[in-house]
């Protein structure tokens, strides 16, 4: 609402913007091979609940006056408006603005219907690069230090040879800025969309990955390319440096991968999964009504959840697999690396669940972390700890099991995927 405050959603309550320093988007490509189109946006939010994107879903369709898969995946900034509610001016009291959720939800609507309007004959090529110095840019909280480094991106261009759009896939959180910055912005992404575009043209849509653990570049200590010394912490140019990296890795990587992806077939399933609620924290949320009629909790405690699986495919054999995920996976749950035995944790010698990345079979694969829906962290049930004694000699309880719904997430969202990938 004009003249009311705007609550900036990450890391604390009471931050209230003072300004604006860079713009924040809703992102989107589309893609068709001739049958049911898909649209995927990224979205510079914190989040976005399974409520707002089914509105998103709906308005695309009647928009078009057509059936489509509309994907969207929010970046995770911690730098822009509260969409979940989480981060008001006090601890209880919503940080939604149900104006500003609903354009974003209208502004997801237009611009998925115009990317599925304008479709027209492209080209594909990927590129997954993991660069060496990656782990340079994470600070990771929590053992076992597992990341998923690897950059993976898709470049769309049209029979012109001009470039279309570029989807990007990578692990971090857009929360450079840090606690204290009070001006709205994109955070690093805005870095990565500037950088992109400027070297290769078209629109650069990103989509975080496997954020959980944590993966944060806070706390690493990263060299500014244009001064040989550390970027400054919390800053506007720490955060462009990060999105600058990730570019530049991307537009180096292109010299090695020339060949053309002819895709023929697209392919996507979603099944929604019933996730058990444990977190009471969660539940006096939603009675409180900081979700403001968003995600309710049912009857029999569990909330559902969407969970898709996207696959590019030429002559049969997949090319591009993508995994949809509700929320902030740990790392070890996408590329594996669970420690199933340590008797500190809450379920030892819970069976490990399969790693996402490592179901799918493409040279590509992809991991869309808060993929139409936020429920938070999901943890490997084996490295659950909200008890003492706490896992890795810990003396205090991790930070994680208190944003997450709870130990079932994982297994359920698992099990689900793995049904979509292997469905006939």
């Amino acid at each position: 609402q004009e003249g009311s405050p705007v609550w900036i959603a990450g890391f604390a309550q009471g931050r209230a913007a003072t300004g604006m320093h860079d713009d924040l988007w809703v992102r989107c490509l589309a893609l068709s091979a001739g049958a049911r189109p898909v649209a995927v946006c990224g979205v510079d939010v914190i989040g976005l609940f399974w409520d707002d994107v089914a509105k998103v879903r709906e308005g695309v369709k009647a928009k078009l006056g057509k059936d489509a898969d509309v994907i969207v995946a929010s970046t995770h900034v911690h730098e822009g408006p509260d969409t979940m509610g989480l981060w008001g001016p006090k601890m209880g009291v919503s940080g939604i603005d149900d104006t500003y959720n609903a354009f974003v939800v209208k502004s997801a609507v237009d611009a998925a219907a115009e990317a599925i309007s304008t479709l027209r004959p492209a080209t594909l090529r990927a590129v997954k690069v993991t660069p060496a110095d990656v782990a340079g840019y994470y600070d990771d909280s929590r053992p076992p230090f597992v990341h998923d480094p690897e950059i993976v991106a898709l470049a769309f261009d049209g029979m012109d040879r001009q470039r279309i759009a570029t989807l990007v896939n990578w692990s971090n959180h857009p929360e450079a800025q840090g606690s204290q910055n009070t001006l709205i912005s994109a955070d690093w992404p805005a870095g990565l969309y500037a950088r992109l575009e400027q070297l290769e043209g078209g629109t650069v849509v990103f989509v975080n990955g496997a954020v959980g653990g944590m993966q944060s570049p806070l706390g690493a200590k990263i060299v500014d390319p244009r001064t040989k010394q550390p970027a400054p912490k919390d800053s506007f140019r720490f955060a462009e440096v990060v999105g600058e990296y990730v570019a530049d890795h991307i537009h180096a990587g292109w010299g090695e991968t020339r060949a053309t992806l002819n895709i023929d077939e697209i392919l996507y399933r979603e099944a929604m999964v019933k996730i058990p609620v444990t977190n009471p924290g969660f539940e006096l949320a939603a009675q409180a009504n900081l979700y403001k009629g968003r995600k309710a909790v049912l009857a029999d405690k569990t909330n559902t959840s969407p969970v898709g699986y996207l696959r590019l495919s030429a002559a049969g054999k997949p090319q591009v697999e993508v995994a949809l995920i509700p929320g902030e996976m740990y790392p070890e749950l996408s590329v594996g690396g669970v420690v199933a035995d340590d008797p500190g944790a809450d379920f030892p010698g819970a069976p490990v669940e399969p790693a996402i990345k490592k179901m799918m079979a493409a040279p590509y694969r992809m991991l869309l972390g808060l993929a139409n829906d936020e429920i938070g962290y999901i943890i490997p049930k084996a490295q659950w700890d909200e008890k003492p004694p706490y896992t890795f000699g810990a003396q205090k309880r991790w930070y994680g099991e208190v944003n997450s719904v709870g130990p079932d997430a994982a297994p359920e969202i698992a099990k689900a995927f793995q049904a979509l990938v292997r469905a006939r």
